[in-house]
């Protein structure tokens, strides 16, 4: 399914590989405010895709204010780790589902984000694309400590292995906020796409093509590299 509203424009898909897809998204505008989410449930049918929901349904039905988006953000993500949480104590066959969560909530010329796992947030900014937040994998704290470069880490069969997300043990999520210019362009996406494209061919699609365009050509490019998990991508225009 494919969402457009207000200069954001989004997609879920199952990939080539996956009978189902335990991806979700967001993109809902609502008093002034653009607020965005991707998440991407694991543990396991049917606990991935109930994780994912939570959180998109949290996101949802969350009263946004003008006057203090951060917290809002944080609000949010206790609020629907304590829901995940809840359905596995209610069944214990939900034992060890999670999800990742990356959101941004856009507010006059300010950006507000918050993320767990390695979905993520994208800012592309005169035709250059910078990684807003950091995968929580245990890959992400080699290349920190300068055990693995980035190339070297993008190829490690262990990539996607995550230390953090909603509904593990001791989850402690990031957060931030950063100025928006006009023309920007933000890209919130979950690892399906990264697992399989470069940050250097995400540039060039994001760069050149209408925002419609470029996720077309982002999934298109996804799939025909193995398409071996849920591709979710949201766009915003500025």
């Amino acid at each position: 399914m494919t969402v457009e509203n207000n200069g954001a424009w989004g997609k879920s898909h199952t990939g080539c590989k996956r009978k189902s897809n335990e991806d979700r998204y967001l993109i809902k505008i609502v008093s002034e405010i653009s607020i965005l989410a991707v998440a991407d449930g694991m543990g396991g049918l049917p606990g991935g895709e109930i994780a994912a929901q939570i959180v998109i349904d949290t996101f949802q039905e969350h009263v946004f204010s003008k006057t203090d988006l951060e917290t809002d953000l944080k609000t949010v993500l206790l609020t629907a780790e304590k829901k995940i949480l809840q359905k596995i104590q209610e069944n214990p066959k939900l034992e060890g589902m999670g999800t990742t969560a990356t959101a941004a909530t856009v507010y006059q010329s300010k950006v507000f984000w918050i993320h767990i796992g390695d979905s993520r947030l994208y800012l592309l900014r005169n035709k250059k694309i910078k990684q807003i937040t950091k995968d929580h994998t245990f890959i992400q704290d080699l290349i920190d400590d300068g055990t693995l470069s980035p190339e070297q880490a993008y190829k490690h069969p262990l990539k996607n292995m995550l230390d953090q997300c909603l509904g593990c043990d001791d989850s402690e999520s990031d957060c931030g906020i950063f100025q928006i210019k006009k023309n920007d362009r933000l890209l919130l996406c979950t690892d399906g796409l990264t697992k399989h494209l470069p940050d250097s061919q995400i540039e060039s699609i994001m760069a050149i093509n209408s925002i419609h365009e470029a996720g077309r050509q982002l999934i298109e490019e996804s799939l025909k590299m193995g398409g071996s998990d849920n591709i979710t991508i949201v766009i915003k225009n500025f």
